[in-house]
């Protein structure tokens, strides 16, 4: 997290990487998050009580700027091999596609 600090960049990390505590990261997880989507991790970060509501905001306008910090915070304790392959981008092609269940046939 280049622009919030080292201190604030090892808290993230450290309450972040409890949430992957024993599991393997989910490349979905990181798609999402480099799609915008991070409330779940901004909420991570609100229920460790370790963060005021202010640093919270903070946080999550520096991820929405640039969602690679909140990635790297998400791979700081994972193995190198699965840091690498995370941290290359996928090809939109093997991204998920989101279709509304009103559109597809035979749902509901």
């Amino acid at each position: 997290m280049r622009d919030l600090g080292s201190h604030t960049k090892d808290l993230v990390s450290a309450v972040l990487s409890y949430e992957f505590d024993g599991g393997e990261i989910d490349a979905w997880a990181i798609d999402l998050v480099r799609g915008g989507e991070f409330a779940q991790w901004r909420d991570a970060l609100t229920d460790s009580g370790l963060f005021t509501d202010n640093a919270v905001e903070v946080i999550g306008s520096a991820w929405r700027r640039d969602p690679e910090l909140l990635v790297d915070a998400l791979l700081d304790g994972a193995d190198e091999v699965s840091r690498r392959r995370l941290k290359t981008m996928r090809r939109p092609s093997l991204l998920p596609v989101h279709i509304p269940a009103d559109r597809i046939v035979g749902f509901g």
